[in-house]
């Protein structure tokens, strides 16, 4: 029986402008991130997102510890993002089934007037050792295990489910470093390779036949910057992008020039450039070896090294990998600035930057200001969260609280300490609750469902009779969204050693609105000197005071982590009566 033909879909992606208002190629610069509808869609609209600014990531579409109503309430939420990878465990993925001109939107009941979504297949804070890819093929984690995706399949995931952003996969090592310079050049190759395999006009081959449109580049894609911890692999992939394609390879992605025509914004994934190296020595060969420190914070070099074995790697295009051929030697340990800088140099400064698996805020404002990065995930902040500790910082730090303490401030609370059992203060310092506001206040008010809850003012109706009755209060002014009292750190720690589950989403609703303010505070600092270089030197001796003011070695999630493992084992099965009897023995 023959299959019946595919019913035709349309591409309804909106289009995703950048605009950068100031700021030089390497340095603190704001800029305006618009996601804007068709003007042929009935709902008509454009999200606008001030950069440096934040994405927060989803598990299986879900922001950890908030429910929808919590996300379309918190107004800092604006872009996030959905790793494909854990629906996978159906064959096709569940999501694919939603029909509709906005799929990944309606499914996963996001705001698309508010929240601009995209589409990775891999979590990108998920560094944990995989299977190696393939030519053709990208290992991604499911429930089930470790799924095998195509190309094929990535390109019909992404049709189907129609993201604001869809990532270009990337042949990304997720094996112990270091990786052998074969590794790292096959890793360039497939890299470029799939990024124009994205970036083909839908509509010009079979498995798009379904397309009513004609060939077109309708898509956001933003590209992760491949090359790992190598200077020239990086350099080389950035060549690539930017190289004039000709012959079939042009053909293949017309009518764009180069690659880089039909790229959005550039990604760097931190998280693969982490995982600790295998102690080797190299440079027997004069005299001496050269230990690679084990040392996460500082990525390796990772050329004249033993060779990893590999598959043989399909042709690809000359263009996309000539520029490999002769790679020089490279000079240990470079930074992680220089190599973010190398990526970009050759590139357009007007495109957004997106950096994942950042740890905190001191490496977020040293980013900004010596690479220039717009937009960081948000993941850092929701893990302080799991581990109870409600984050306590400012950007910049006002006069006021300079010189009070001699020694370096904590970043947050670890409310699980016992110390909060009789705490009866707001969960934050550094800002004013909602119900604290005075017109002679000077402090920021904490926006967060914790710091600042509201009640709708309106009472429940169960008859007319309830309607009549409560009419009069609705004409006084009662349904105004009066502020309540904001919860207290003894609640919370209540909460936490309750195993009660808002505790968390009061944690990540407040951790989100701290991070929001630090990017407003940039924003600010940034855009009050006219000057580019006057803004620089200003924002550098901003970032050295935030540095000088807050612990960088981030003790308190460590010892938070400690708390909260304790207090996970004590509530285990059969160990609360136990952890309960000692207590009463002694």
């Amino acid at each position: 029986m023959a299959k019946p033909p595919a019913k035709p879909i349309s591409i309804y992606v909106p289009k995703l402008t950048f605009t950068l208002d100031q700021g030089p190629q390497f340095g603190p610069r704001i800029g305006r991130l618009c996601l804007t509808q068709r003007s042929d869609r009935p709902s008509n609209h454009t999200i606008d997102i001030p950069t440096p600014n934040f994405l927060i990531g989803t598990s299986r579409g879900v922001v950890p510890h908030l429910s929808r109503d919590h996300v379309h309430s918190a107004n800092a939420i604006s872009w996030i993002n959905v790793p494909f990878e854990s629906f996978l465990e159906h064959t096709p993925p569940v999501p694919t089934q939603q029909t509709g001109s906005q799929p990944l939107h309606d499914f996963l009941g996001f705001d698309s007037s508010k929240h601009i979504v995209s589409l990775s297949l891999r979590d990108p804070l998920d560094a944990q050792e995989m299977p190696p890819n393939g030519n053709t093929h990208i290992s991604a984690l499911c429930m089930r295990g470790v799924k095998k995706v195509t190309l094929a399949d990535w390109r019909s995931y992404v049709l189907t489910m129609q993201p604001d952003i869809a990532f270009a996969l990337s042949d990304t090592p997720f094996t112990a470093v270091p990786h052998s310079q074969k590794r790292i050049t096959k890793s360039i190759e497939r890299s470029t390779a799939w990024l124009a395999d994205l970036l083909r006009p839908f509509g010009n081959s079979t498995e798009d036949s379904p397309l009513e449109s004609t060939p077109t580049h309708p898509l956001n894609v933003f590209v992760h910057m491949a090359g790992g911890a190598s200077i020239s692999a990086r350099k080389s992939f950035s060549h690539n992008l930017t190289e004039n394609l000709h012959g079939l390879e042009a053909d293949a992605v017309n009518p764009l020039r180069c690659l880089d025509d039909g790229v959005a914004g550039y990604a760097f994934d931190l998280a693969t450039l982490r995982m600790k190296p295998v102690p080797i020595s190299v440079g027997e060969d004069r005299g001496r070896s050269i230990e690679i420190a084990n040392n996460s914070s500082i990525p390796q070099d990772l050329v004249s090294l033993a060779e990893m074995p590999t598959p043989n790697t399909t042709r690809i295009p000359t263009s996309f990998s000539s520029s490999m051929n002769d790679l020089p030697s490279l000079s240990l340990s470079p930074t992680l600035g220089e190599l973010l800088r190398v990526s970009l140099n050759s590139l357009p400064i007007a495109k957004p930057r997106l950096i994942t698996d950042v740890r905190s805020p001191h490496e977020i404002l040293r980013l900004v200001r010596d690479v220039g990065i717009d937009v960081y995930d948000a993941g850092w902040v929701v893990k302080a969260a799991d581990v109870g500790v409600a984050l306590d910082f400012i950007f910049p730090i006002p006069s006021a609280h300079v010189g009070l303490d001699l020694r370096k401030r904590d970043i947050g609370h670890n409310l699980y300490d016992s110390k909060y059992a009789g705490d009866f203060t707001s969960v934050t310092d550094a800002f004013l609750a909602g119900r604290d506001r005075t017109p002679s206040s000077i402090s920021p008010i904490c926006p967060c469902i914790a710091c600042s809850p509201v009640t709708s003012g309106y009472p429940i109706h169960h008859s007319k009779t309830d309607v009549q009755s409560h009419q009069t209060h609705l004409d006084d002014g009662v349904g105004r969204e009066p502020l309540l009292p904001p919860f207290t750190r003894s609640y919370l720690h209540h909460l936490l050693h309750t195993h009660e589950m808002s505790a968390h989403t009061f944690l990540v609703a407040h951790n989100v609105a701290v991070l929001d303010a630090l990017f407003t505070g940039v924003r600010t600092i940034i855009s009050g000197h006219a000057d580019q270089n006057e803004a620089a030197a200003f924002f550098a001796r901003e970032v050295t005071r935030f540095e000088d003011a807050y612990d960088e070695a981030l003790s308190v999630l460590h010892t938070a982590r400690d708390n909260w493992n304790d207090v996970k084992q004590a509530r285990g099965k059969g160990r609360l009566a136990r952890e309960s009897g000692k207590t009463e023995g002694k």
